[in-house]
């Protein structure tokens, strides 16, 4: 189905979200006949298509532009670079000494896995826990730290009952904070929302409730009055929204409102964003982000340097140069509106800001192969104390690889 501009008389009422999203794109031949992509790259992208998980809405694929370097498109097309390279051999032998295996790159990438404390629980931090709501999202982006998990729908993170996770959650007062995730949470029903939050606020403990979204994003509809009515009901815990705009092109008078919405009903609204490279990489295009999102009411919180997961190697920027990038952010744009940029340690061993001390570069790679097809960089940092619930002090090494353009 050809999506319909903004001005059709046709075009889709806020209440008809799920219709939307039943219209989503999932397969590359749908990208072709929606001339969302060209015959040579639906050629190139089947591969890629069968491996990740394909899905585009309606709504997402009008803010593609027709430049080839589109930084909407590219979070949302298959592309070729979602091939991970070929490793010097060098490398896969410092990747067996950090990480014991030959790629840095991981389906478990931050330890959802080795970290799951029941079905559908993950528990990393000591005050905090994540419950897996779905593995469904209205848009399956090309960079997504979980996209191994979504193909896989890996059964322990989002099949069977949530019942032995809330009574984790009610053994555990040292939980204060509950974080809805997936796939994307809010792309369960407004009833299943309500049923969860209504068991959630039996848990007298639990304080708060984050919810991580890219719904305002990729599907601004999904802000219904009957969702909005849900989210805003006394349930007893305080609820903050966090939504994931990467580029200002997302923050569209669609979006805008929604969150406005939102906000009206007491939420909190904050935003992370991922670094990534032909996106955000730019000094401009951050500063223009993050005070846009700023003066909406939504507190950037977290820049992500780009987690090691199978297919994202061609988002991947130095850490050196996201050091620069947000070094030279600051003075240009207001203090709250200032987010960490911070590195999820590989394996669930918990966040650390970039700018700490603790993490201190130790050795740079240097590959000298001018033959090899795909040129990067690359540097091993010594990260120290991270601070997670099941590792409470020593060192990590981190190994840092990038494409060279």
């Amino acid at each position: 189905m050809r999506p319909e501009t903004p001005e059709s008389p046709t075009a889709q009422l806020p209440e008809e979200w799920n219709q939307e999203l039943l219209q989503s794109y999932t397969e590359v031949a749908e990208l072709l006949k929606n001339r969302l992509i060209s015959e040579k790259e639906a050629q190139n992208l089947a591969a890629i298509g069968a491996e990740f998980k394909v899905r585009i809405t309606p709504y997402y694929s009008r803010l593609f532009s027709k430049e080839p370097d589109c930084p909407i498109r590219i979070q949302a097309i298959p592309h070729l670079g979602e091939n991970d390279p070929k490793l010097p051999d060098e490398v896969s032998e410092l990747c067996q000494k950090i990480y014991g295996r030959a790629t840095p790159w991981h389906r478990d990438a931050i330890g959802d896995l080795r970290n799951l404390a029941t079905p559908r629980l993950t528990h990393r931090y000591e005050n905090r826990a994540i419950l897996h709501l779905s593995s469904l999202c209205a848009v399956y982006c090309r960079f997504c730290f979980r996209k191994s998990h979504l193909n896989d729908q890996e059964k322990h993170l989002y099949e069977g009952s949530l019942e032995s996770a809330f009574k984790y959650l009610e053994n555990k007062p040292e939980i204060r904070e509950v974080i809805l995730t997936g796939g994307d949470p809010l792309s369960v029903k407004d009833a299943v929302l309500a049923q969860h939050f209504q068991r959630i606020s039996k848990i007298p403990h639990i304080r708060s409730v984050r919810i991580h979204s890219r719904m305002a994003v990729t599907l601004p509809s999904r802000f219904t009055s009957s969702l909005l009515e849900v989210l805003g009901r006394d349930w007893g815990f305080q609820i903050h929204l966090v939504s994931h705009f990467n580029h200002t092109r997302e923050l569209t008078a669609e979006a805008r409102g929604a969150l406005r919405r939102v906000s009206r009903r007491g939420i909190t609204l904050l935003n992370q964003s991922v670094l990534l490279k032909g996106v955000n990489d730019s000094v401009e295009i951050l500063q223009e982000l993050f005070q846009g999102l700023y003066e909406m009411g939504v507190i950037p919180f977290y820049l992500h340097h780009p987690d090691w997961t199978p297919g994202t190697f061609h988002f991947r920027r130095s850490i050196e140069e996201g050091v620069q990038l947000v070094s030279e952010l600051r003075g240009k744009i207001a203090g709250p509106s200032m987010p960490q940029y911070i590195l999820d340690i590989p394996q669930g061993y918990g966040k650390i800001s970039l700018l700490d001390p603790k993490v201190r570069k130790i050795r740079d790679l240097v590959f000298s192969d001018e033959d090899r097809k795909f040129q990067m960089g690359g540097a091993v940092y010594e990260i120290k104390e991270p601070a997670t619930r099941v590792e409470k002090g020593g060192s990590h090494l981190y190994l840092d690889l990038y494409p060279r353009s």
